[in-house]
């Protein structure tokens, strides 16, 4: 995700197309939610928002230059604010897909975990999946 968003990021800066960078987050949030595995689909949705914020400043003091830090600031929230559609809709979609493929047992799981509760796999006598 971190390498699209950058990319996408780097190309909508030097353009001036700011939709470009929301392009990239749907095209990276919607990739990481369509190849995860399952039991990490939970960390897959919530960390988009947070590695595209990483990935613009980034972008951002690579386009600055010598530029000040108020520069880059102030190109991060113009840019943010121009994404914020993409942003919410690409989050909403990488929800929905997350859903179908089985983000609500991944909940239970975390809050079964979390009160101590075995997984419905383990206390059913199945092992887990080994791990590749």
């Amino acid at each position: 995700m971190l390498a699209v968003f950058l990319v996408g990021n780097l190309i909508a800066g030097s353009t001036h197309v700011p939709w470009l960078a929301g392009l990239s987050y749907a095209a990276g949030g919607l990739l990481a939610v369509g190849y995860a595995r399952r039991e990490t689909l939970l960390l897959v949705v919530t960390t988009p928002p947070l590695i595209f914020l990483i990935s613009l400043l980034g972008a951002e003091l690579i386009t600055a230059g010598s530029s000040t830090l108020l520069a880059t600031a102030e190109g991060t929230m113009l840019t943010l604010a121009a994404v914020a559609p993409w942003l919410f809709a690409c989050t909403a979609g990488c929800v929905a897909v997350a859903m179908a493929r089985g983000l609500p047992r991944c909940i239970r799981d975390l809050r079964a975990g979390l009160n101590g509760r075995p997984n419905a796999a383990e206390s059913a006598g199945v092992s887990a999946p080994t791990q590749l």
